[in-house]
């Protein structure tokens, strides 16, 4: 079985491989070296991550298979983190050789438990080529696997036709593919605006739904696939994202991975890391540890061109959920009374990991490329994060009780301030108040017309291109609000910038001086640090220009404490009850009985 096809591209964003001298990439099929020109594939996407191999599946012996035409110098490295948490780098093949008309050269390589596998062939003749290379693997097992993708989607017809369309070239339509006739593409259209006869045919199943937000989308689709799973053979099913870039790659190294996973494995779930669409190479999640809701994001910001981070991106750590732009999960996990529970959008995806899974396999290649969230900071979300984070810390974190809570609220709170974004505050307080109504108004309420109420109460995005031009545009410092102070202290130590920062403590950020009379614009997802003495701000998602225009109030102080008293007291009168009634009605959040009411309204 090939477990590991080399991707002879060339080196987009630094990810595929490492070069000196003359190389020449024909049509991704072969590489065509002068003298002394060397090539190494000690980068994301090529490096073989053996140690989760060899951990997770079952293999006997694992063979690199080099497809060469010229005189080469071939060495194979393994690397790894040792107990020092120090790299350390290992030859354990290679030499001179000389290939003709496309000889395979082989090279045993040995298990290891941890760590990745390289290699580097140096040319000695001009015009050597290298038509291909792919790690084998002689297995224990290898089992029938039927994908199944479940892609929620709402009015992003043109991101969805361009995924569409390269799983069908790649895969679909593709008999040479190893996916071809393994995988099978269901899309659920909560805006009812695709055009389902001229999409669907024997692999692709399109329906209309209500819009329900991602919950109720990727719901309807895990019941669909529930009613053909066993017609289908379906073993697994993807939730995947409408708007991500695909590597198709990733999703053959998932289909194989399973096919000869151990028995203790096959249950687990397999996390794609979301690499940052703007900036391609930098790795913006690779699963996380949830935290009551303070996560733990792993790995963020790695820059996956150093091939040290590649390495240090293998270690195993402890995942709690894995998102859904990109996550494998069993098929046995597929029915009526599992599905998501309905929170709209956000932090369906890490109740859904937290009740089924225990284990979350990740792998260096494995991944989509997304756009960033916090360049888009829409007021709705505000709300959705806290109320969905309180009903998931009801269930799996009981001691998050009125304390937290308190302090949470606070914080909450004055990130809208401390940002002038003043209607998110508003928001805040609405998601305590719905949480405070307990599960028996989450069921009922008509969440179609309640996401446009929520909606409303938040800003709105406009297009801020003229406006742009008169500002004076910001360098943020990509420091997020889920820094602590402690984080922050480190952050303006290592910029030395110290003073600077308890200067603006003791001036409460600039809001104890007169405000500087410019206008000026920062991305969306400024910290409140940044915003010293502004008072016009212009924030601004980069990518599309839309954004929002926001200011300074010291009235605004006023209805912060306002939002916070009252906060207190529905804490401190119906929090604790709430947080029961969700304990209590938890297992009608998630079954079949809510969604088709849903999809009957």
């Amino acid at each position: 079985m090939i477990l590991q096809k080399i991707l002879l591209s060339e080196n987009a964003d630094g990810l595929y491989s490492h070069s000196n001298g003359k190389i020449g990439y024909k049509n991704d099929k072969y590489i065509i070296f002068e003298k002394g020109a060397e090539w190494s594939t000690d980068a994301y996407l090529n490096a073989f991550s053996i140690g989760k191999w060899c951990t997770c599946c079952e293999l006997r012996k694992i063979t690199l298979h080099l497809c060469l035409n010229g005189k080469f110098t071939v060495q194979v490295f393994y690397v790894y983190i040792d107990r020092n948490r120090k790299q350390c780098q290992k030859k354990i093949a290679g030499g001179c050789v000389e290939a003709v008309d496309g000889d395979v050269i082989k090279y045993d390589i040995p298990m290891q438990r941890q760590g990745v596998i390289y290699f580097s062939l140096r040319a000695l003749t001009d015009g050597a080529i290298c038509r291909s290379a792919f790690f084998e693997g002689e297995t224990g097992i290898e089992r029938d696997i039927i994908l199944a993708l479940n892609i929620c989607t709402y009015k992003r017809e043109a991101y969805l036709m361009r995924s569409l369309e390269l799983l069908c070239k790649s895969f679909l339509e593709n008999k040479d593919s190893v996916l071809y006739g393994h995988l099978q593409v269901f899309i659920t259209d909560n805006g009812r605006t695709l055009p389902i006869e001229a999409l669907q045919n024997d692999n692709v199943h399109v329906c209309h739904n209500p819009n329900v937000g991602g919950a109720g989308g990727f719901a309807r689709g895990l019941i669909e696939i529930d009613k053909v799973k066993r017609e289908k053979n379906i073993t697994h099913v993807i939730f995947m994202d409408d708007d991500i870039e695909i590597l198709t790659e990733g999703l053959i190294r998932t289909y194989t991975i399973l096919r000869c996973l151990k028995p203790q494995y096959q249950s687990d779930f397999i996390a794609g890391a979301m690499l940052r669409l703007d900036e391609k190479y930098i790795q913006h999640e690779n699963g996380a540890v949830w935290n009551g809701g303070k996560c733990h994001f792993i790995n963020r910001g790695l820059d996956l061109r150093q091939f040290s981070n590649v390495v240090w991106n293998e270690l195993e750590q402890k995942r709690d959920y894995a998102a859904w732009w990109y996550c494998c999960v069993p098929v046995a996990d597929v029915r009526k009374d599992n599905l998501p529970i309905p929170v709209f959008i956000h932090e369906d995806d890490v109740e859904y990991s937290l009740r089924n899974t225990k284990n979350i396999i990740s792998m260096n290649g494995i991944s989509v490329w997304h756009p960033v969230m916090d360049n888009r900071r829409v007021s709705s979300n505000e709300y959705y994060d806290l109320r969905n984070m309180l009903i998931v810390n009801a269930r799996y974190c009981p001691d998050f009780g009125k304390k937290r809570m308190v302090k949470t609220m606070a914080v909450r709170l004055l990130i809208p301030l401390l940002r002038y974004r003043y209607r998110d505050m508003k928001l805040v307080y609405q998601a305590l108040v719905d949480f405070c109504r307990g599960p028996a108004w989450l069921m009922q309420v008509n969440v179609e017309a309640y996401h446009q109420k929520i909606v409303q109460m938040g800003y709105k995005m406009t297009d801020m291109s003229e406006k742009l031009k008169r500002c004076k545009c910001m360098k943020c410092s990509n420091l997020s609000e889920q820094n602590s102070i402690k984080d922050i202290f480190k952050w303006a130590a290592r910029k030395k910038k110290m003073h600077g920062l308890l200067w603006q403590i003791i001036t409460l950020n600039g809001w104890l001086l007169p405000p500087e009379k410019e206008t000026r614009a920062f991305f969306m997802g400024v910290h409140p640090i940044d915003l010293f003495r502004t008072g016009r701000v212009v924030l601004y998602d980069d990518a599309s220009m839309q954004g929002i225009e926001v200011r300074r109030s010291f009235r605004q102080i006023f209805v912060f404490l306002s939002f916070y008293v009252r906060s207190l007291i529905l804490i401190c009168t119906k929090y604790d009850s709430s947080k029961a009634d969700y304990q209590a009605e938890w297992t009608s959040l998630h079954d079949m009985k809510y969604w088709k009411s849903v999809q009957d309204q």
